[in-house]
């Protein structure tokens, strides 16, 4: 039985520029903004996805990767998230027995809680990452939440899960691109890049949000990640959203350009209550039933 929270929870959500060539820089970032949320009071800071280790199609992709939470990067979210007393959501390429994963790590006060490795891989992430194969939930006492990267967000049962999970908040980090840029490009186009990316990111996740009747907390890489890197394009446009469960926008991006944005919200502990009717309505088994006989009906004709 869910039972409202008696405060409210401060996040922070942090869009990041990232690169291929340079971890430590993308690092940094990090630490400041864990200083920044720190200053603000928040409980909970969430970064982009493989915000240490950059995204693009290249090798360095996958070289980057490291052994969670053992690397020397891992490690240091960890000391960040101790000496700045929060959970830390950040993205880093992962690599686990022999296999490289496009993952989120958590860790809380200095403590490892795991990672949320992302199950569908989009375009030509098949060639650099293996596929995750489960849905965690993360509680740090007084917020759970859930975790769906970037193309993830694409496959409502994805959503069912954190619902069925009965999580406060979904987390939606992203390394969204958004095709190939003039060299230089002005603010207007700019302005297009940001607007396309804000009003798809609405269509979506405002349904989430009243899905899965939890806080849905989007952010994103800043800028191009391939720095050093001639002939491979990876352009990311940044931004951040934040979407209430009674799937109100809460929070639109207020940069116009190539701009990190960090931004702390106050969640509301009783806006839950929105839409907790199918919660309490939904019929265990036969939803169960219903989704077997749905994705065998699927599985035969593929």
């Amino acid at each position: 039985m869910y039972h409202a929270r008696v405060t409210d929870t401060k996040v922070t959500v942090a869009s990041l520029r990232s690169v291929l060539i340079d971890p430590e820089r993308n690092l940094d970032l990090v630490r400041g903004a864990c200083s920044r949320a720190e200053r603000d009071g928040a409980r909970l800071l969430l970064c982009p996805e493989l915000q240490l280790t950059g995204h693009g199609a290249h090798d360095l992709m996958a070289q980057n990767a490291e052994a969670v939470p053992d690397g020397p990067m891992s490690r240091e979210l960890l000391a960040l998230s101790e000496r700045h007393g929060l959970c830390l959501v950040v993205g880093l390429a992962e690599l686990s027995g022999g296999v490289v994963y496009n993952s989120m790590l958590v860790a809380d006060h200095g403590r490892y809680l795991g990672v949320q490795r992302k199950i569908h891989m989009s375009r030509d992430e098949y060639v650099y990452f293996g596929c995750g194969e489960s849905v965690e939930r993360f509680d740090i006492g007084g917020l759970s939440f859930g975790i769906t990267i970037c193309y993830d967000n694409n496959f409502q049962e994805l959503s069912l899960a954190h619902a069925l999970h009965d999580v406060d908040v979904i987390l939606a980090p992203h390394a969204a691109r958004r095709g190939e840029w003039p060299a230089e490009p002005d603010v207007e186009f700019l302005r297009g890049m940001i607007e396309l990316q804000q009003s798809g990111w609405k269509r979506m996740h405002c349904a989430r949000a009243v899905e899965a009747n939890a806080y849905v907390l989007i952010c994103n890489v800043v800028g191009p990640a391939t720095e050093g890197l001639p002939g491979v394009v990876a352009n990311h446009v940044g931004t951040v959203l934040a979407v209430a469960p009674s799937g109100d926008v809460i929070h639109e991006t207020q940069v116009d350009g190539l701009e990190d944005e960090i931004v702390t919200l106050s969640l509301s502990a009783n806006a839950r209550e929105f839409n907790r009717g199918p919660t309490r309505s939904r019929r265990w088994g036969t939803s169960l039933r219903i989704l077997e006989q749905a994705f065998a009906y699927r599985r035969d004709r593929l």
